[in-house]
């Protein structure tokens, strides 16, 4: 098992008196350490992670990120390239989206993704000539024109009218060179007419002429042509006559670039030719690992390599190596968030629909003080949840499906559970499949955790460390989710339409003579059935939400769930439309998610639409966060989670992690270090202050120094906002203001000032 690495960083963005990040903005937490295309200009250099971009500055030596926070149009990267005369950066996405990055403005080219092309619809690489950008695509060639910021011609090169997938482009000897899936074609790229495939020339003296040839490069009056073979890609060499140029077995050839008097090979290790196709350097080890190379970029005499395995990698005047890297998690996938009092854990495991195993390696992300640790080890696979101990941040428990409950303290595994060694019990024997998904930790610390496929399906770890065996099985094919109610009653999530099962334990949890339990098919009040079930909340006054594939629901009197059949809520918002009717909140929504804050706001993710922020009850929309008004990096949201501590709302999406400083956060119980951030307010900023240390639904009347009302509000949860503005929209003028804060009763009062300069 590897050790946990621990990085740490600080926050670039946003930085300001006791590190609060303002509220309403973003942050992205995406993986900086493993890049796949890279693009150098002479005073920057750009990485491509698939996901965002890192960028290096050469002058300064400083890194930066540069993703959809900064304006990017979406997450998932294709491919990237440079132009160094019009100083323009190209980048195409997944979705064939594309945006033009110039003099620090985006602008974007959605032609492509809008048109409707049949079959495949991808990028694979773009080339750049001139005022053009050339988009290798799977249904040909797109030309962008860089300065006029638009589409200028779509190319066919092939042998007929069918789509012919292009993988690379080279320019040389007055013409365009393209490998295919139908071998590699060329034509004078001034020609009229390259829309139709018989304006194209067809290499037909290469071997296998009419297979995949992957890449191309023209070095030295020479065409470079890359040929895709099943035990390794074979490099051929054109002009004058054709020769096998490069062939290694299980070698495969990622990318071919253009360098400074020759071309570079990237395929793992790195292999720099001149333009003779003499072998001017080879790159086998870095000095500090071996090189897993995608891309690589040549700036005079330093070469910067997109690395899978140690991010973008710099190599000086050829010879001295150095990583570089931001700090972040160690996957951009993520299954789920658990994130309590500064501290925040990621789990990038996850099951398939049915529930079976992945295997993927176990990966878990810490977040706390502004420093990351990892923990990465593929002896361990499939983490599903965390738990952190309330008393205890430093302690905190993982469930995996299939390799048992994994215990950390101080940032290192200390216990491994399985059916060696306590009463955890695998589906089939002497295999790993100790399968455990839900956990949750009472009032005196017991761990509760639910297992799937095998008698007893409710298990407890003490405090001790001695284990109690509930002896309820419960009758479903798959256990998921438990939280444990202010009342100490037990709600399980059963997933594959299965509903819910809810214990009273009544307090005793070794003894079950008394336990009262219920399996519960979730049944409305207007007596609709509701199957399918995914996940489960307390809010702050004892209700219990649960996410459907038809909205959410809510058990308002859940402690009567034993007494009588109670019936699940659907929230209605009348129509008001004349028509008498209503809807059903996000009724057409299956809910992946629901985190409660400390306002008792519902933020509530989704399968397809992002996320959305309740009021208290329900009745209404705060805001919701998708990605066409937002950020957020995708419509499909896995798992939300809300730090009462920081406000900071965590969205695990299928693209990767993202946080959002919320308002709210918990009220405390009494007042506890109030402050205003930012304080002082200098005139350049535009976003709200934010007073926080405030006990829940504190009244707050902010005034100026001479004691005029200026503001009133009442706190979300422990926090309040204060958008600069008095009463008639105006912002205020420079000067010193008061915020008078008073408990809900009254009892408690305190006051701060806060200094505003415009």
């Amino acid at each position: 098992m590897r050790k946990l690495i621990s990085v740490a960083f600080i926050l670039s963005a946003f930085i300001i008196v006791r590190g609060q990040t303002p509220v309403g903005s973003w942050s992205d937490h995406l993986r900086y350490n493993s890049f796949i295309n890279v693009a150098a200009g002479s005073k920057e250099v750009f990485a491509s992670n698939g996901s965002s971009l890192m960028v290096f500055d050469k002058e300064s030596i400083q890194l930066r990120k540069l993703s959809r926070i900064n304006g990017l149009a979406e997450t998932g990267i294709s491919t990237i390239a440079w132009s160094e005369e019009y100083n323009c950066l190209v980048i195409a996405y997944t979705s064939t989206n594309v945006d033009l990055i110039r003099d620090y403005t985006i602008f974007n080219i959605p032609d492509i993704s809008r048109k409707y092309i049949a079959g495949r619809k991808e990028i694979n690489r773009i080339r750049i000539s001139g005022k053009y950008a050339y988009l290798a695509c799977s249904f040909g060639i797109v030309v962008i024109d860089i300065v006029k910021r638009e589409i200028y011609d779509t190319w066919k090169p092939g042998t007929d009218s069918e789509n012919n997938e292009v993988w690379d482009i080279a320019f040389g000897n007055g013409n365009i060179y393209t490998a295919t899936d139908e071998g590699v074609f060329y034509s004078d790229p001034g020609r009229s007419g390259l829309s139709y495939f018989g304006n194209w020339q067809k290499m037909n003296s290469l071997p296998e002429p009419i297979k995949k040839y992957s890449g191309v490069v023209f070095s030295g009056n020479k065409v470079y042509a890359n040929y895709s073979g099943v035990t390794g890609d074979s490099l051929f060499s054109i002009g004058p006559g054709i020769s096998l140029f490069t062939y290694s077995p299980g070698q495969f050839n990622r990318s071919l670039d253009p360098a400074p008097d020759g071309f570079i090979v990237s395929s793992g290790i790195i292999r720099y030719f001149d333009e003779n196709g003499n072998l001017r350097k080879s790159i086998s080890h870095y000095g500090f690992g071996d090189p897993d190379s995608y891309q690589t970029a040549a700036d005079n005499s330093d070469l910067y390599i997109a690395d899978l395995s140690w991010g973008l990698v710099q190599v000086r005047n050829m010879t001295n190596s150095r990583a570089l890297t931001l700090a972040g998690p160690v996957s951009n996938n993520a299954i789920n968030i658990s994130s309590v009092s500064g501290k925040t854990i990621i789990c990038s495991g996850g099951v398939d629909a049915s529930w079976n195993n992945l295997w993927n390696p176990l990966n878990l992300s810490v977040f706390e003080d502004n420093k990351w640790t990892l923990f990465s080890t593929d002896s361990l696979s499939d983490p599903m949840r965390s738990v952190i101990d309330p008393v205890d941040k430093n302690h905190f428990f993982v469930s995996t499906w299939g390799k048992g409950l994994l215990e950390f303290r101080n940032d290192a595994v200390v216990n491994q559970f399985t059916e060696k060694n306590s009463p955890l019990q695998t589906i089939i024997p002497g295999q790993p499949f100790v399968r455990i998904c839900g956990m949750a930790m009472d009032r005196d610390r017991n761990l509760w955790i639910t297992q799937t496929e095998v008698p007893g399906s409710i298990k407890i770890l003490k405090p001790d460390g001695t284990w109690i065996v509930n002896p309820v099985t419960i009758n479903a094919p798959t256990i998921g989710d438990i939280i444990i109610t202010r009342t100490d009653k037990k709600w399980i999530v059963l997933p594959r339409g299965q509903g819910l099962f809810v214990l009273d334990d009544k307090k005793t949890p070794e003894y079950f003579d008394d336990d009262v339990y219920k399996k519960i098919t979730v049944t409305t009040s207007d007596n609709e059935i509701i199957s399918y079930v995914s996940c489960i909340a307390e809010d702050l006054d004892g209700n219990i939400w649960v996410g459907t594939d038809q909205g959410p629901v809510i058990y308002y009197n859940p402690d009567k769930i034993f007494d009588s059949d109670i019936k699940a809520f659907r929230i209605k918002i009348p129509r008001n439309d004349g028509s008498g009717l209503a809807d059903f909140m996000l009724g057409t929504e299956t809910i992946t998610s629901i985190a409660v804050d400390g306002a008792n706001r519902k933020w509530v993710g989704t399968l397809s639409s992002g996320s959305y922020l309740l009021t208290q009850d329900g009745t209404a929309q705060i805001t919701s966060f998708n990605e066409n008004n937002s950020p957020i990096f995708s419509n499909s949201v896995v798992s939300v989670a809300v730090d009462g501590k920081t406000g900071d709302v965590w969205f695990a999406t299928t693209r990767g992690v993202i946080s959002y400083r919320g308002e709210a956060i918990s009220g405390l119980e009494r007042f506890t270090d109030v402050y205003a951030f930012p304080n002082p307010v200098r005139e350049d900023f535009t976003g709200n202050v934010t007073i926080t240390g405030l006990m829940k639904d504190t009244r707050i009347k902010i005034t100026d120094i001479s004691g005029n009302l200026v503001y009133s509000t009442v706190s979300d949860g422990g926090q309040a906002t204060w958008d600069l503005t008095t009463y008639n929209g105006r912002r205020v003028a420079t000067g010193v203001y008061l915020a008078f804060c008073a408990s809900s009763n009254g009892s408690s009062s305190c006051v701060i000032k806060i200094l505003v300069v415009n």
